[in-house]
């Protein structure tokens, strides 16, 4: 996985790839206790002749940034965001699938850490990202089968729902 870090009013740390494992966190952080987290999700495909690509990073990129902006963040810029998604996938690509058999699943993370349990943007911000091989979602199907709810939603006028807050998606199961 890629890491990277940035303090409150510095730059981002040029960030490494290290193996995949867990992260120290403290119990005050703001992502645990107000939420502060952004996340993107993108793929990388290989192509007939080897090659691979990857699914639009520069828009995710620009999704990210609106987002920390929002949630008072600091954030990569879209150069250092895509260039990170590169190196993840140069580190990953055993993993991605032949063509047609599915793709890498790329997800990268900013998220407020730092020990601040006051109401405050987080003293620090690391920017993570890891990657799976995924399947195909919907080979073979037909179409898919939604059910449309009136009464519960993701996102409320005002809120976050046109960015990738790591709060959006909290009551979905």
């Amino acid at each position: 996985m890629y890491v990277a870090k940035c303090r409150q009013g510095e730059s981002f740390t040029e960030g490494k790839i290290v193996p995949y494992g867990d992260i120290s966190i403290s119990p005050c952080s703001p992502i645990l206790n107000y939420g502060q987290g952004l996340f993107e999700g993108l793929k990388a495909y290989r192509t007939e002749d080897d090659r691979i690509l990857i699914f639009r990073p520069h828009e995710n990129a620009l999704r990210m940034q609106d987002g920390a902006e929002r949630l008072c963040m600091a954030s990569p810029s879209v150069e250092f965001f895509v260039e990170a998604v590169k190196q993840t996938v140069i580190a990953n690509k055993k993993w991605v699938p032949p063509p047609g058999k599915g793709a890498l699943y790329i997800r990268p993370l900013l998220i407020g850490s730092g020990a601040n349990l006051g109401v405050a943007p987080a003293p620090e911000y690391p920017f993570l990202i890891y990657a799976s091989p995924v399947g195909d979602y919907h080979k073979g199907s037909t179409g898919l089968n939604l059910k449309v709810d009136h009464k519960h939603h993701r996102a409320h006028s005002g809120g976050t729902g046109g960015v990738q807050s790591c709060t959006n998606y909290s009551h979905v199961s």
